[in-house]
C-alpha cells in the first residue's frame, strides 16, 4: 500500500534506528514529513501507518499475514498472472506472494514514495522477476508502454485513505487500456457503515468493465462496521470458480458478490472532477473501550461490600 498519493518533495528518505519509534519500533520518514513505524512481529516485519497495519513481510510459503492481500491474491483466480503491474508497492507483500507461487511471473512495482523504496531495497530486497519503478503511479498507467498486461492491481493509500487519482472512471479506462484480453483489474478498498463510496465505486467500475465483482465480509456489507473490500472487474467472465476455491476456508469469511445490482442500485460513477476520497477509516477504539472497562471493574470493587 502506498502511503502517500501526491507528489513528493525531493527529500533523502531516512529510517531511524530502533529507538525512534515505540515499543521499539523503527521511524520510517516520508518525503511529506509523515511517518510510519516498522517493528519485528513474530516471523515477519509490520508497518503501520496511523497505528494501522499497513503492510506485512513474512515467510513466502505461509498465507499472507493481512487479510486484503489474500482477498487480492485470491482475486486473482486459479492462474496467477505472468504479467502484472502493482500500483502502490509498500513492503511488496502481494508480489512476494505472487513470485513464490509462480517464479516465473513478471512483476512492475511503481511507488511514489522513495522511502518505502529504500527500505524495501535495503531490508527486504524484491524477489526475482519483480521490478521496481519510483514514479507517479497514475502517469505511469496511462503511458502507452504499460499495455498488454495479464494484471493491473490498485493498492494506493494516503493518510490511510485512497487518493481521487485512483477513484475515478478515468484511472480505471487506463486501467482497462493497460490489460490484455481477458486481463483483471484487482482494487484493494474499503466500505464504510453507509457504503456510499463503495457504490460509487462498483458503479463506476460497471461503467468501463463488462464484469464485475467484490470481496466482502457480511459484517461489513450490513453497514455493521468499517472494513476492507476487494473489488474485481475484467472484460472477459471471471474465473469465479478459482476464487471461490481461493477464498474456501480462510479465517476472513470473505465472500465473492458477482450480483451487485442491488447494491449498486443508482450510485452515479466517479470521475477525476469528482475529486472523491475513500472515506476515513472507522475503526473500533479498542483504548477507550479497554479504559470503561477498567472503569467499570474499579465501580464494582467500590460498591462490593467487604469480606
Amino acid at each position: 500500500m502506498s502511503p502517500s498519493g501526491e507528489t513528493p518533495a525531493d527529500r533523502p528518505a531516512t529510517a531511524s534506528d530502533p529507538d525512534g519509534g515505540q515499543d521499539g519500533a523503527e521511524q520510517v520518514t516520508f518525503s511529506d514529513g509523515s511517518w510510519a513505524e516498522l517493528s519485528r512481529d513474530g516471523e515477519g516485519w509490520t508497518l503501520r501507518i496511523d497505528d494501522i497495519r499497513q503492510a506485512h513481510v513474512g515467510p513466502v510459503h505461509q498465507p499472507p499475514e493481512l487479510t486484503s492481500v489474500r482477498w487480492m491474491l485470491a482475486a486473482l483466480g486459479g492462474a496467477l498472472p505472468a504479467r502484472s503491474a502493482h500500483l502502490g508497492g509498500s513492503l511488496l507483500t502481494l508480489p512476494r506472494a505472487i513470485a513464490a507461487r509462480r517464479p516465473d511471473a513478471e512483476q512492475v512495482v511503481v511507488e511514489l514514495e522513495p522511502a518505502l523504496v529504500a527500505l524495501v531495497e535495503s531490508r527486504f530486497p524484491p524477489p526475482p522477476g519483480v521490478r521496481i519503478e519510483v514514479g507517479d503511479a497514475r502517469s505511469w498507467l496511462e503511458t502507452p508502454t504499460a499495455g498488454d498486461l495479464d494484471a493491473v492491481v490498485l493498492d494506493i493509500f494516503a493518510g490511510n485513505r485512497i487518493p481521487p487519482a485512483f477513484t475515478s472512471r478515468e484511472c480505471f479506462a487506463a486501467a482497462r487500456q493497460a490489460l490484455g484480453p481477458g486481463g483483471v483489474l484487482v482494487i484493494n478498498s474499503v466500505a464504510g457503515p453507509q457504503l456510499e463510496f463503495t457504490r460509487r465505486e462498483l458503479a463506476t467500475l460497471q461503467d468501463v468493465f463488462t464484469s464485475v465483482a467484490m470481496i466482502i465480509q457480511g459484517s461489513v456489507l450490513h453497514g455493521a462496521r468499517f472494513g476492507n473490500a476487494t473489488f474485481i472487474a475484467s472484460d472477459a467472465p471471471l474465473d469465479v470458480a478459482g476464487i471461490q476455491a481461493n477464498l474456501a476456508g480462510d479465517s476472513s469469511k470473505g465472500v465473492l458478490l458477482t450480483d451487485l445490482d442491488e447494491i449498486v442500485g443508482a450510485a452515479a460513477p466517479v470521475t477525476d472532477a469528482d475529486a472523491m476520497w475513500s472515506p476515513a477509516p472507522d475503526l473500533p477504539d479498542y483504548e477507550g473501550a479497554l479504559t470503561a472497562i477498567d472503569a467499570m471493574r474499579a465501580m464494582v470493587r467500590e460498591l462490593k461490600p467487604p469480606g
